[in-house]
This record gives C-alpha cells, structure tokens and sequence, in this order.
C-alpha cells in the first residue's frame, strides 16, 4: 500500500480536459448556441458506434461512426468541407479524435462537444431515441465526482465494463462490504463510458479498485478480490 496523490491534484489534472483553451472544443451551451446560430449550414455528426447512436442522440444529427474501418471514406463522401461540422461521442474523447482526423481532411471549421452526449443530457438537453424501453445514462461528470470525494470519509470506485464476467462476480460483494461499513460510499464507474476519468486513474484493466480516504488515494488494485482482501485492506486504512 502506499500514497499517491492527493485527489485535488487529480481534479486539477481532470479539469485539464474541460478548460482546454482550443476555440473549437465548446461546452454545451456554448455547442448548442452555435449550432443554432450556423443552423442552416450545420453539419451535426455522432461519431459514436450504431447501438449507441440508436439509444439516443441529438435530434438531426448523422451517425458516422469514428471506429469504422471507412470513417475516412464516409466522412468524405457525406460532408461538406465548406461547412461547419459539430461532432460528438459519448463522454468526449472519440469525438476529440474525430475532430483532429477530421481536420487532417482539409474541414476547417470543426466543433467538438466538450463532455460528449453525457454531458449533453446531464446538462438536461433534448434528444431523440430509437429505443422504446432504454434510456441513456449519464456518465459520471467532474463535479459530481469531486462532490462525491468531498462529502465521503472513504470512497471505494470501482471500474467495470459491461462485458466483464469478474466484474460481475465481485459486484456483489463490493455491495455488501460497502452496506456493512457505513463510512464507505461505493461508487461504480463504467470505464468504457468514462474513459477521460478512467484514464486519469489510469485504469488498464477491468476490474480496478480505487479507495479515496479524506481526499487521498490510499490503495488501488485489480482483478478479483475475496472478501477477505478487501477487509483486510479496509482494517489497513481505518489505521491511517
């Protein structure tokens, strides 16, 4: 076990991302009043893949997925480089990629969501889904994060991806050592959809432990974990 930083600093490494001083990485309300403004000329792109463009996405914008194969090639054949082009992903990373990949093409004015679609619709904005049953979720933003850290002695985060099947076997023992220690607020973070945080944290592999006490990281691990493991660690840091 040993310390690492304490997580004000990781915020301010975070926030790196959101304050970015490049005049075409907009915040919401900044994305969405120049869209407006340029309405007749806009070009609006999901670059994130079908299923997600499907569960939801900005009404009248076009999906051309950027981890496609023939992104280049459908980037050319269906937009406009005398136009500008607004393009968004999930939490803002893809859609970054995008828009530098896009400007290698010769697009000059390309505008990029900042927090992607998550951002988007924690921020309350309309979107249109083909979905009946689904929604989409928010993925986790900065403030609610650092909110988090701050109003909890101990944070135990776990990173996990959908398709993990360890994720899923410890899920429920993460649930119960977290009911039986009042003091810790277990929080589950979707790496995949959070990958600006999870890259932060420099998560490699799901799953991974983080545990945040009083605004320090204290331990971090990885793979399975027994009951066993985790209380001994949590004796560990009750110490510190």
């Amino acid at each position: 076990m040993k310390f690492i930083l304490p997580i004000v600093l990781i915020f301010v490494c975070l926030s790196g991302y959101s304050q970015n001083k490049d005049p075409f990485l907009l915040s919401v309300a900044d994305f969405d009043t120049k869209l407006k403004s340029k309405a007749e000329t806009a070009q609006l792109v999901d670059v994130r893949t079908p299923a997600e463009y499907a569960n939801g996405h900005i009404k009248r914008a076009m999906n051309i997925n950027f981890t496609d194969d023939d992104f280049e090639e459908a980037a050319k054949k269906t937009l406009d480089k005398t136009k500008p082009v607004f393009v968004y992903c999930f939490s803002g990373k893809r859609s970054t990629d995008a828009a530098v990949f896009l400007r290698g093409l010769g697009f000059k004015e390309v505008y990029d969501l900042s927090g992607g679609f998550a951002q988007w619709t924690a921020s309350s904005k309309p979107y249109v889904s083909s979905a009946t049953n689904t929604r989409p979720i928010a993925a986790l933003t900065l403030p609610n994060l650092d909110e988090i850290v701050r109003s909890n002695e101990i944070v135990l985060i776990h990173f996990y991806t959908d398709w993990c099947e360890v994720c899923k076997k410890v899920t429920p023992l993460l649930n119960k050592v977290a009911d039986e220690n009042k003091k810790i607020k277990l929080l589950k973070v979707d790496s995949e959809k959070n990958d600006i945080i999870s890259s932060v944290f420099k998560v490699e592999e799901t799953p991974t432990y983080v545990i945040i006490k009083k605004g320090k990281r204290v331990w971090s691990g990885t793979g399975e974990i027994s009951e066993t493991e985790i209380q001994e660690v949590l004796q560990k840091i009750n110490t510190l």
